[in-house]
């Protein structure tokens, strides 16, 4: 272990002044002696020990035994042999370092002496361990021959009582005053009254020694009085250093009295008696008043939370009339206090229970002074004891909260409303979107059976197959339009099984004039070994159109016209669609807005497409994302195999 220069200097002043201070004191009360070995009915030196051991830890034992020794040597010029003198020591700091252990460890007791149990701990300890020692002591004594049995009584008793009374005098003097103590808060009136007090105490000195000194036992009792005086007014902090007082002045003045050594020890037995009475005494005023301040600050705190919280706070006494409330009470019912008080509650809340019972935020009508009715939220609870019924009823005004519900209310409606029409114009406009394409291929379709036909001669075979698929056409568009609404409307899926290469065939079937206008090469790969799909079939045929349509446009610019359509199993359960084109890739400005409403780089375009197929796909469960490409742009489609969780409805 490695101590500091700072340490060292704090440890060694320490013990200077231990071993000074201990020194002193024992030359001190060296008095009444009991030869050979001078035990005396005074010894504070112990309680200097005791204090030592006790704040600053049981490593300090060994400085207790240097300093009973020194003081030996020093002060009772004792003349047995060195090896009693240091056996007898070391057996007097193995006492006391016990006596210290079994305060800290046994009795778990506080150096600072706060509470009315470490009083009790420490009087009660220090008796037994005093005892032990004395009895060990003289047995030792005894053990080498120094004295008789006849005079063993004599020794115990002496060094019990001297020890003892040194250590409960001492020590919590000692204890109590080791922290500076608050003398600057001290009046001129309370030092004219501590010192009346010291008089009081020197007066009754002089009586129980000045009157009749032969009798002094038969007047002790009047000590108690300055000390519960001082008790009651100071705590604590005054009996200790009265007892200190009253024991230095019972010993001078048995001295100035000539007493003699029995007179002496009697005096001693009823001193113990006295500084037990007042530590105890002292303590419960402190006590007493350290939780009168707890509880004047318990009080201020819960006045502050009464005054300053947000709602009414009523209290309520036997006959249900107010007895207080704060200041937003008084807001609520828009009355004064003194309006109120003594007023049955139940006259500003009619519907209130009647006897009260316990209530947590029940709504109720409730009146205020003007005679206007409000909605309150009420809390009631019993506050009253067996001997007297109270209540506290915690008012909160919802007249706001209701108006902001009532908007709430209206705004929920509008709300509703504004999203129906957002929902028929995304309608509007998926509809329009997807309706172009069909109807184009219509209006095509009917110029080219109007060229057949104002020919002279015209294949009635092909105007049959363009009429074919005029119909088909219309058919297709009039799925379409029913699908969407149901799909906008409801989120309506209608459920069937397909194959994965019908879905890719129906999706760019509509696109294959297109395809062959602008020179596309379209190639479709992996569709026909992959599991069927259980998937609104004219819904995810919009999607592959959507995307198959992009990429026309896409791939319509460039010298390289291709898109490639592959499919393949994605995990367990999945299937991956891919639609990738020879294009000039995705414009980055709208790479994070692709699936936004509205978002296109197509001059007539109206940005729907992937939106659109974005809103069906999920509705499938499945997803959709772009894929980066070294050329041209690339979108994946992935669905499960199995209908999951994320139907909204379904028709098989």
């Amino acid at each position: 272990m490695h101590f500091s220069t700072s340490q060292l200097l704090r440890g060694g002043a320490l013990l200077a002044g231990y071993l000074v201070a201990y020194i002193a004191l024992d030359w001190v009360s060296y008095v009444y002696a009991l030869r050979p070995f001078n035990i005396t009915p005074w010894n504070p030196p112990p309680g200097i020990s005791l204090a030592l051991l006790l704040v600053y830890g049981l490593r300090w034992s060994p400085a207790v035994f240097v300093a009973t020794l020194a003081s030996e040597f020093a002060v009772r010029g004792v003349s047995a042999p060195l090896g009693f003198s240091v056996l007898s020591s070391l057996l007097v700091a193995i006492g006391y370092t016990a006596l210290a252990w079994a305060l800290l460890r046994i009795a778990r007791f506080d150096p600072r002496l706060g509470r009315l149990r470490d009083v009790t701990w420490f009087s009660t300890l220090v008796a037994i361990g005093t005892l032990a020692l004395a009895l060990a002591y003289v047995w030792l004594v005894l053990a080498e021959g120094f004295i008789s049995s006849g005079r063993l009584r004599d020794y115990v008793l002496r060094f019990w009582i001297g020890d003892m009374i040194g250590i409960i005098v001492t020590t919590p003097l000692l204890l109590v005053y080791r922290n500076r103590y608050e003398f600057d808060r001290i009046t001129r009136a309370q030092v004219l009254e501590i010192c009346a007090q010291v008089a009081c105490i020197v007066l009754s000195l002089w009586v129980v020694f000045g009157l009749q000194p032969v009798n002094a036992p038969k007047f002790f009792y009047l000590l108690f009085m300055p000390l519960i005086w001082i008790a009651m007014r100071h705590g604590i902090h005054g009996t200790v250093a009265a007892n200190a007082l009253v024991q230095v002045g019972l010993i001078a003045g048995a001295r100035l009295a000539g007493n003699e050594a029995s007179l002496v020890l009697e005096l001693q037995f009823r001193m113990l008696a006295l500084a037990v009475t007042g530590l105890f005494l002292g303590m419960a005023v402190t006590h007493w008043r350290r939780a009168q301040n707890a509880l004047v600050a318990r009080e201020s705190e819960l006045s502050t939370i009464v005054r300053t919280a947000p709602d009414g706070i009523v209290a309520l006494d036997e006959r249900k009339r107010i007895a207080s409330l704060n200041a937003e009470a008084e807001t609520i019912f828009r009355a004064s206090s003194a309006a109120l008080l003594g007023r049955p509650l139940a006259e500003l809340i009619p519907e209130l229970p009647d006897p009260p019972r316990a209530l947590h935020g029940v709504e109720m009508a409730a009146l205020r002074a003007d005679g206007s009715r409000f909605p309150v939220e009420l809390s009631l609870a019993s506050a009253g004891s067996s001997g007297r019924q109270s209540y506290i009823c915690i008012v909160r005004d919802v007249s706001k909260r209701k108006e902001m519900e009532e908007q709430l209310r209206d705004r929920q409606i509008e709300l509703e409303r504004t999203l129906r029409l957002a929902a028929t114009s995304e309608l509007a406009s998926a509809l329009a979107h997807e309706l172009n394409q069909p109807l184009s291929a219509i209006s095509s379709y009917v110029r080219a059976c109007r060229l057949m036909l104002s020919g002279a001669e015209y294949d009635h075979t092909l105007l049959v197959k363009t009429m074919d698929k005029v119909v088909n056409e219309v058919n297709r568009t009039g799925e379409v339009v029913h699908r969407l609404r149901e799909f906008f409307r409801s989120g309506t899926v209608h459920r069937e099984r397909v194959k994965v290469s019908d879905l890719i065939w129906g999706g760019f079937e509509a696109s294959m004039t297109r395809l062959e206008r602008h020179g596309i090469i379209l190639q479709v790969e992996g569709a026909d070994a992959l599991p069927d799909l259980t998937v609104d079939r004219v819904q995810m045929e919009i999607v592959i159109h959507n995307l198959v349509s992009n990429s026309i446009d896409a791939a319509k610019t460039g010298d390289r016209r291709e898109i490639r359509i592959s499919a393949a199993p994605s995990g367990e359960n999945e299937v991956e669609i891919l639609v990738a084109d020879s294009g000039p890739g995705l414009n980055p400005e709208i790479a994070d807005h692709l699936f936004e409403p509205f978002t296109s780089t197509k001059s007539g375009g109206m940005g729907l497409g992937l939106a659109i197929s974005r809103t069906i796909i999920e509705a499938h469960g499945g997803r959709i994302e772009p894929v980066a490409t070294s050329s041209g742009a690339a979108f994946r489609v992935t669905l499960p195999v199995a209908p999951t969780c994320h139907e909204i409805s379904e028709t098989e």
